[in-house]
């Protein structure tokens, strides 16, 4: 193993001590994982795509998809039409099995809405959710890393464990003297082109602690600079570079490094309520840094309920009840997507209030507290979601293509 690698390990995994924990530490993901030899590891757990935190997203396919099944033959028909110029093979009794990559029955969520994942074999699970609802997955052909690959867990050594001697991986909050890292999650608000943003942030994607640093040059250097993010209350984009403030009330200008550019892969924001975002840099305009909250930690994420919805169709019908969106999601926990501005939502139904169509490529979406955002780039709020199922009384149901939705509000 390089050194790097072996720093960067320490870095994740320094160690538990007995220093009573704050809320800074609630947001990291923590649990027990049962080896099929009966042996039960406890502890911080990294997972197999990278992820550490609640507020991390779990990307799988849901196996034995039965909705398709609801639809009669010109209702399939007029989904073909929608997808004709990709040139797809449709059939009836095979339509997910290697045809639409694109339009895989996907379960999105976050390790915080999950109770326990059974291991079923070499890339399958079984995702068990705080409800007790139980979903079938599978590695997702997009997303590969997140079923089937090693995961590490720190139970006073750090051990990488195989899929395959897994049985079980058990979510359950920290205790009282978790002290995972050297440093602090950061946490704060970022100001974007689409509005304010306030949780837990991760730099470029992958700097999530306050001993991790922020590198850039500074004038005409040729050397990177380097500043621990602890040290910093602010960060403001500035024409080619950025202004760094310091608690210090010292400021310095960084530019040409990724850090500090348009190169920079995303700011991430996280929150167990709202959900998420990913800021690409053109959107990114401040970021302050403050101090973890409290009440942000595992049993913040809510047991999750069935959609539920009032549709009202664009020739005034209204049906009401239980509500397959896109012909995909089915739990208010799982994340509606799209782009606004340059900022990419993930937004758990649960916090959504209303959405109503706007053309062909984006949608007006209400959140639940009063937040309006115009949201497009994605299946979810575009002319190519699949419609919905809204499950009525003695086992009724109606199917609503995308095109005739005027609005749709959850309960």
């Amino acid at each position: 193993m390089c050194v790097f690698l072996r720093v960067l390990i320490l870095l994740i995994f320094f160690s538990v001590s007995t220093t009573p924990v704050s809320a800074q530490y609630e947001g990291i993901m923590y649990g027990k994982i049962v080896l099929k030899d009966k042996t039960t590891l406890t502890g911080p757990i990294k997972w197999s795509g990278g992820q550490m935190l609640w507020s991390d997203i779990l990307l799988v396919s849901k196996q034995n998809s039965y909705i398709l099944n609801y639809l009669n033959k010109r209702q399939l028909n007029e989904l073909n039409d929608k997808n004709a110029s990709e040139g797809l093979d449709w059939q009836f009794m095979n339509l997910w099995k290697d045809k639409l990559p694109e339009r895989q029955n996907e379960l999105l969520c976050r390790f915080g809405d999950i109770s326990f994942i059974h291991i079923t074999g070499a890339a399958q699970a079984q995702i068990f959710l705080k409800s007790g609802a139980k979903i079938r997955v599978a590695t997702n052909e997009a997303e590969n890393r997140h079923l089937g690959k090693e995961l590490l867990i720190y139970d006073g050594k750090l051990r990488k464990l195989k899929w395959e001697e897994i049985s079980k991986v058990i979510f359950q909050e920290s205790p009282s003297n978790f002290k995972p890292f050297e440093g602090r999650l950061l946490y704060g608000t970022v100001s974007t082109s689409a509005g304010e943003l306030t949780g837990f942030i991760q730099w470029d994607k992958i700097k999530f602690l306050t001993s991790q640093k922020l590198q850039g040059k500074l004038n005409d250097s040729q050397e990177n600079s380097k500043y621990e993010f602890g040290s910093i209350e602010a960060i403001e984009k500035r024409d080619i570079g950025a202004l760094v403030k310091f608690r210090s009330d010292e400021k310095v200008f960084l530019k040409n490094n990724r850090d500090v550019s348009r190169s920079n892969r995303g700011i991430v924001v996280m929150h167990p309520i709202w959900g998420r975002a990913i800021v690409e840099w053109q959107a990114f305009r401040s970021v302050r840094f403050r101090e973890v909250p409290g009440n942000l930690g595992y049993t913040e994420y809510a047991k999750p309920k069935r959609i539920y919805a009032t549709v009202r169709t664009t020739d005034g019908k209204i049906y009401k009840g239980n509500c397959t969106f896109d012909l995909d999601e089915d739990w208010d926990m799982e994340l509606l997507e799209g782009s606004s501005n340059n900022v990419h939502f993930q937004i758990p139904f649960s916090e959504v209030s209303k959405i109503s169509p706007l053309g062909a490529d984006e949608s007006k979406v209400v959140l639940k507290n009063n937040k309006v955002l115009t949201l497009g780039r994605h299946n979810d709020i575009t002319d190519k979601n699949w419609g919905l199922i809204v499950w009525l009384a003695d086992s009724k149901y109606q199917y609503i293509p995308w095109s005739k939705v005027d609005e749709i509000v959850f309960r």
